[in-house]
């Protein structure tokens, strides 16, 4: 591998790209955020695991996840049902969610490996690898279908206290699905993806450029060497100074810093906050069992599980549905708000913060599934039957406007808005996770 520049995403710190033990991960030496792992050459692996995960999900929309009888009648659930069910009860933009998290971003996850993956293998080329390969960068946040697993058990609990439940194939299809499809993510490498797809006559920047584009100061961040980093494929370019830079390797427009990315992530933020009131006053779902109907809301369907003794359950749907939300708005709240007045203080833990928030907003959708799941089964009139509600609708809404927000800040100010430019020193271009700190010529 050759001295290729690299800046974080989080920071902008400018690193030199070098080789690294395998099993091992490069991390920021001023933020810590993860860089790069150990370039994975191989692509027959993930490429097999995208096949098998292909085959398992049309399994799973084949077959009955669920079957439901009581009282001499039975229901069978799909994973589209629950979409369906939502367009027909009046809630499209809950059916178009529960669509998109559960069908089509996993479908696109799988097919987009599979299109990439096989020509790079043949050493052939298909028609726009790069564009998918750059589409799958923005599908991969709202590929949710671990979580709806989750709802899935949440329902299937719920369900067996007053009927019998059985187990579909597509059921043990998507238990299966979700470590076929981890282990096509974590058995790849995208950045030798990008490098075999990318022009052949592609030049990288590296550290012989350094002294080219060095300003005479001391400052570590890739902007003030008038550089780059593509949001996509994390491509480090210089910048065109003319405002329409594009990346040569992906094609994406490259800007300095997301546009309005505070206002835009408070907006947001804002939203999740006037929604999370609804998301807890209305029901999520109405049940009628027996000619009696009664609403749900989050929060009683958290106690209806540990009354019936099913803490595990209960503490995960708590976890997610109520504890998740308040404190990624809490945190994010803070993050903007120290970001805006540019104070100091501890950076280095701000942005981890922002990267955990990031990460574990999209598990708050258990509930969302497990509304469309028992929606979808229980239709049995005044016998039993589920009925979603608004406050499934507004704490749908929580869920997504938090997840934009945190897309649309830009971690980067945390550091910008200090003033500390973070001088050079003798410190290593990366340190390596869980192996001996690697020295090398300072960035």
């Amino acid at each position: 591998m050759s001295h290729r520049l690299i800046a974080c995403e989080h920071c902008d710190y400018l690193h030199v790209e070098e080789n690294i033990p395998a099993g091992s991960v490069a991390c920021c030496v001023r933020c810590g955020s993860p860089l790069y792992s150990a370039e994975q050459s191989r692509f027959d692996k993930p490429l097999a695991f995208a096949i098998t995960a292909l085959l398992l999900f049309i399994i799973a929309n084949s077959y009955p996840v669920l079957t439901f009888a009581m009282e001499g009648r039975v229901e069978t659930n799909t994973l589209g049902s629950g979409v369906l069910t939502f367009w027909q009860e009046g809630f499209p933009f809950l059916a178009f969610m529960v669509a998109l998290t559960s069908i089509v971003a996993p479908l696109f996850l799988i097919f987009a490996h599979i299109y990439v993956l096989l020509p790079i293998s043949l050493n052939i080329r298909f028609p726009g690898m790069q564009k998918v390969w750059r589409v799958l960068a923005m599908v991969r946040p709202w590929s949710m279908l671990d979580v709806f697993l989750i709802g899935l058990l949440v329902a299937l609990t719920k369900l067996t206290d007053f009927a019998q439940v059985i187990a579909g194939p597509a059921f043990f299809a998507i238990c299966c699905l979700i470590p076929v499809a981890l282990l096509m993510n974590v058995t790849l490498d995208p950045r030798n993806v990008w490098r075999r797809i990318a022009p052949a006559s592609l030049r990288y920047l590296d550290q012989s450029d350094l002294a080219r584009l060095s300003t005479g100061n001391s400052v570590s961040q890739a902007r003030h060497y008038g550089l780059l980093t593509c949001h996509t494929c994390a491509m480090v370019v210089q910048d065109q100074q003319d405002g329409h830079t594009r990346c040569p390797r992906c094609g994406d427009a490259v800007h300095q810093r997301k546009a309005r990315s505070l206002s835009r992530a408070w907006a947001l933020l804002a939203t999740a906050v006037i929604l999370y009131v609804p998301a807890n006053v209305f029901p999520i779902m109405t049940v009628t069992y027996l000619g009696r109907s009664e609403a749900d809301t989050i929060l009683s369907g958290v106690a209806a599980l540990a009354e019936a003794g099913e803490w595990p359950i209960a503490i995960v749907v708590f976890t997610a549905s109520i504890l998740v939300p308040i404190v990624k708005i809490v945190m994010l709240s803070w993050v903007y708000f120290t970001t805006y007045l540019g104070l100091s203080g501890p950076l280095k833990e701000r942005t981890l913060i922002y990267r955990v928030t990031e990460l574990v907003g999209r598990w708050s959708m258990v509930d969302v599934f497990m509304v469309s799941i028992l929606a979808a089964l229980v239709k049995l009139g005044n016998i039993a039957s589920v009925q979603p509600g608004f406050g499934a609708v507004a704490f749908c809404g929580v869920v997504i406007a938090t997840m934009l927000s945190a897309m649309a800040f830009d971690p980067r100010l945390i550091w910008d808005r200090t003033g500390l430019a973070g001088s050079q020193t003798d410190t290593p271009d990366f340190y390596v996770q869980d192996q001996v700190e690697k020295q090398g010529t300072p960035s």
